[in-house]
């Protein structure tokens, strides 16, 4: 019997003191910043728990008021390119044989949308829409920026497309898009390809992966002999590519019909070793009434990883859920869209599709605190603290993101590797941190100099009391 997965908002680790082991390996963080997905960077703790953050719902960013956007809006890819947003999305017009489009969507905010008349695909005797081009060549897009190109590279815009297989495009402006020479790049029977499949570039391997649709055979189900999973492939050069293998499905702490349906994989890009998915999750023949009209629910769940093959579900409640409104209760509500992007001061969007079945189908924004995924939070009454795993950085100066309440405090002390503090670097010489800050900066009785140990294998032990704690690194 399959028993329920453990709670997502208070996954604790409480009162567990786990001792450093002989030997341990040194981990180079550099300069680069840290996020606190998982248990990874504890190597002792004590009255702590890991919190994963629920987005909130803001405006609607794009609904149907096109003739060919009447049926539905989703899977979305949203970009930041030198200050403007792009958005590729795909709609389905509502009467049959219910054509499949590729529109396209810019901003300069992140918030508010406009649709450009591309004059790029003739629909109904007119060029005058959003249209991409042929649905016989783009259908389910996900789309990059291609960090290696320079703007105005013919190949700035990586985009792949679930045609004949997993097609490749590349593109120069974003709307022009031209076919590369190895389509496919992975044909018709590497599949399923079913779904949202989507691309990105992991700066840390230099290399591209595609996230894709897959079957689950080891547990017997409706989806071609198994339940719906997720694959991985990858590439050097964008043309050829590896054989998909498994990389994420149910197990034993899911419901039996459970599916994973989309990833909305990205590569985070303010951290190091962050890959983060979003998929939506389908049960197929759930109702929430006898009377729904589509069999299926649906929620938004999220996963970790740090190398982008080994995924963490450390935290099993949705991270999106349908909401009060009883059109969104049927199957495929919500979906996740590819992309997070910053659009404040603090604050990173991300953009999903809701009310799918109905008539008012389209896609909103919710935002999270920028590396707002999970924190560490300390206990209301007393503090809790961790020890994590010896370091080596690069910098002067130690950066935290962070919020307390009033009565709450961050402090933080330095060892080296046996443990020991480090000379005018303990927990009785740092300043308190108080107060709310995506980059507050650790300082203590000498000051916040921290260069003459730069190099060095260090510990931090952080103090934590009604706070939470989400990020760190060393800067200059």
């Amino acid at each position: 019997m399959r028993h329920p997965g453990a709670p997502v908002w208070t996954i604790l680790l409480i009162l567990a003191t786990i001792p450093s082991l002989p030997g341990q390996a040194v981990l180079d963080v550099g300069s680069e910043r840290q996020l606190f997905l998982d248990e990874f960077w504890f190597d002792s703790r004590q009255g702590i728990r890991l919190i994963r953050h629920r987005p909130q719902p803001r405006e609607v960013t794009l609904a149907c008021v096109e003739p060919w956007e009447g049926k539905e809006l989703h899977y979305s890819s949203v970009v930041r390119d030198r200050g403007l947003y792009r958005m590729w999305y795909r709609v389905a017009e509502k009467e049959p044989p219910f054509p499949v489009w590729t529109c396209y969507a810019e901003s300069r905010d992140g918030i508010t949308w406009t649709r450009r008349n591309l004059g790029v695909y003739s629909r109904k005797g007119s060029t005058r829409n959003n249209i991409i081009g042929d649905p016989k060549d783009f259908t389910n897009v996900s789309v990059i920026v291609d960090p290696n190109q320079q703007p105005g590279s013919s190949a700035r815009y990586k985009m792949i497309s679930r045609v004949g297989g997993i097609s490749g495009f590349i593109s120069g402006d974003g709307i022009r898009w031209q076919p590369v020479r190895t389509n496919p790049l992975l044909p018709p029977e590497k599949g399923p390809f079913d779904s949202h499949n989507t691309l990105l570039w992991d700066d840390e391997r230099r290399r591209f992966v595609i996230y894709l649709r897959g079957v689950d055979p080891s547990v017997e189900g409706p989806f071609k002999g198994g339940r719906r999973a997720i694959r991985r492939t990858e590439s050097t050069d964008f043309l050829h590519w590896s054989e998909p293998e498994l990389v994420l499905a149910a197990d034993e702490r899911d419901p039996e019909d459970l599916h994973f349906y989309t990833n909305a994989a990205i590569k985070y890009f303010r951290a190091a070793r962050a890959f983060l998915m979003f998929p939506m999750v389908l049960y197929p023949d759930r109702r929430e009434n006898e009377d729904a009209p589509h069999p299926g629910l649906s929620d938004v769940v999220f996963a970790s990883s740090r190398d982008g093959v080994r995924w963490d579900r450390l935290f099993r409640k949705p991270f999106l859920s349908p909401d009060l409104d009883p059109d969104n209760w049927v199957d495929r509500n919500p979906i996740m869209g590819h992309g997070v992007v910053p659009t404040g001061p603090g604050e990173i969007s991300m953009y999903y599709s809701e009310l799918l079945r109905s008539e008012r189908t389209r896609i909103r924004r919710c935002t999270l605190r920028t590396d707002g995924f999970v924190s560490v939070q300390g206990p209301d009454s007393g503090f809790g603290e961790f020890t994590t795993r010896p370091i080596r950085y690069r910098g002067r100066r130690l950066e935290l993101n962070y919020a307390t309440s009033g009565g709450g405090s961050v402090l933080v002390e330095l060892q080296d590797q046996d443990g020991d503090p480090l000379e005018g670097l303990s927990l009785e010489d740092c300043t308190p941190l108080v107060g709310d800050k995506i980059d507050g900066i650790a300082k203590w009785k000498g000051g916040d100099d921290l260069s003459r140990h730069a190099g060095k294998p260090v510990r931090l032990r952080v103090r934590i009391r009604d706070a939470h704690l989400y990020a760190f690194r060393f800067v200059p």
